[in-house]
C-alpha cells in the first residue's frame, strides 16, 4: 500500500466524524459542497486549495477554466478519497505506521497552534532585550585573535638553522614558508596543514601558553618569531592573520537576543503545557525494562525515512491519480 494512501486513511479516520455532520447540507461554513464520498465532503475550498500552489503560474490555472477540466480535477479528488476510505474499511487506520504519522502530525499542529502561534515575537519586550544584553555583555564581545603557522623542530641547533632559512625568505611569500614547513617541521599534525595552527585568542588552550604569547607579540602579517621553547621542541611562528577585538552594540545584537528570548519563552510554555497535561494523564515507567534496554545493539535504521528531531518521518508521497496536481488530499 502506498504511503500517501496510508497517511490519508489516518487523516480521514481522525476527521470524518465532523464532516459527516454536514452531509445533509449543501455547504460547509461558507464553502459549497461539490461532492460527497461516503461520509467525506469535497468543497469549493478543497478545489481552490489544490490549485493555490499554482497562483504564480496563470497558464496552469487557465487550463481549469472549462467545465471538463473542473470535472477532471474534482474526479481526481473523488478517486483519492474513495481509495482512502477503502483503506479505512480494510483497517489501515489501525496500522502502526498510520497511527505514528497521524500522531506526529497532530503533535506538530498542536505545537504550532498552542505554542508558536500563541507566543509571538511581539511578546518579547524591549526592556527584556536590554536586560539580557546587560546581563550577558561578555557574549557580545569578540576578543582579539591571531592566526599563525609554525615549524616545530626538536633539536635546538637544527632549529636555529631553520630559523635562519625562514628569515631569508621574502616576508610576504607564504608559499615559500609552507614549503619550508613541509621540508623541516617535525610536528606531523600541523605539517599536514602547512604549519597552520588556525585562529585563536589569548585565552585559548589549543596551543601552548608560550606559543600564544609569542604569536600575540607579532605585529605585522608575515612577521617571524624567534625560537619558542615548548614541551615538544622549538617552534618558529609566522603571523598569517590578525583579527581585532570587536564589541557588538545593542542594536547589532537585538535580533539575536529577540530570537533567543522568544525560543526560551516558547520552551517555557511547552514545559508548562506538558506539566499540566501530565497531572491529568497517567504515566508509568518500567525502570527495570529501561535499565535492560541496550540501545547500542539496535540495528541502524534503514528504508525510505528521514529523521526530524528524535522522530522518523516518512518520505513524501504523491497521488498517482492526479499526476503533478494532487499530492495529498487537502
Amino acid at each position: 500500500m502506498h504511503r500517501w494512501l496510508i497517511v490519508a486513511a489516518a487523516v480521514l479516520a481522525l476527521g470524518c466524524k465532523s464532516k459527516s455532520e454536514s452531509n445533509a447540507k449543501r455547504s460547509v461554513g461558507s464553502q459549497t459542497v461539490l461532492a460527497r464520498v461516503d461520509d467525506v465532503v469535497i468543497t469549493t475550498k478543497d478545489m481552490k486549495d489544490l490549485l493555490s500552489r499554482y497562483t504564480s503560474q496563470p497558464f496552469v490555472l487557465a487550463r481549469y477554466s472549462s467545465i471538463e477540466k473542473k470535472k477532471e480535477l474534482l474526479d481526481s479528488l473523488i478517486r483519492y478519497d474513495v481509495l482512502a476510505i477503502e483503506a479505512r474499511r480494510h483497517g489501515y487506520q489501525r496500522d502502526p505506521e498510520v497511527q505514528r504519522v497521524a500522531k506526529e502530525r497532530m503533535v506538530r499542529l498542536f505545537t504550532q497552534q498552542e505554542i508558536v502561534d500563541k507566543v509571538k515575537p511581539s511578546d518579547v519586550t524591549e526592556d527584556e532585550v536590554k536586560k539580557f544584553y546587560t546581563a550577558h555583555a561578555s557574549n557580545f564581545v569578540r576578543p582579539e585573535a591571531v592566526r599563525v603557522s609554525q615549524i616545530l623542530v626538536k633539536d635546538r641547533a637544527k632549529a636555529q638553522k631553520v630559523l635562519a632559512l625562514a628569515k631569508a625568505l621574502p616576508k610576504g611569500d607564504h608559499k615559500a614558508f609552507r614549503d619550508l614547513v613541509a621540508k623541516e617541521s617535525e610536528d606531523p599534525d600541523s605539517k599536514q596543514r602547512g604549519g597552520d595552527l588556525t585562529q585563536f585568542d589569548r585565552s585559548s588552550t589549543q596551543v601552548p601558553a608560550p606559543v600564544a604569547a609569542a604569536a600575540f607579540a607579532l605585529k605585522d602579517i608575515g612577521d617571524l618569531s624567534d625560537l619558542v621553547t615548548t614541551h615538544k621542541g622549538y617552534v618558529i611562528l609566522k603571523l598569517t592573520d590578525r583579527r581585532p577585538a570587536q564589541s557588538r552594540s545593542l542594536d547589532e545584537a537585538r535580533l539575536e537576543i529577540q530570537r533567543r528570548l522568544l525560543e526560551e519563552m516558547r520552551a517555557k510554555r511547552k514545559q508548562e503545557l506538558v506539566a499540566q497535561a501530565r497531572r491529568a494523564i497517567k504515566v508509568e515507567v518500567d525502570e527495570d525494562a529501561l535499565a535492560k534496554l541496550d540501545l547500542a545493539a539496535m540495528p541502524a535504521e534503514t528504508g525510505g525515512t528521514r529523521t526530524a528531531g528524535s522522530r522518523s518521518l516518512p518520505a513524501t508521497g504523491r497521488s498517482p491519480d492526479a499526476g503533478a496536481m494532487v499530492g495529498s488530499r487537502p
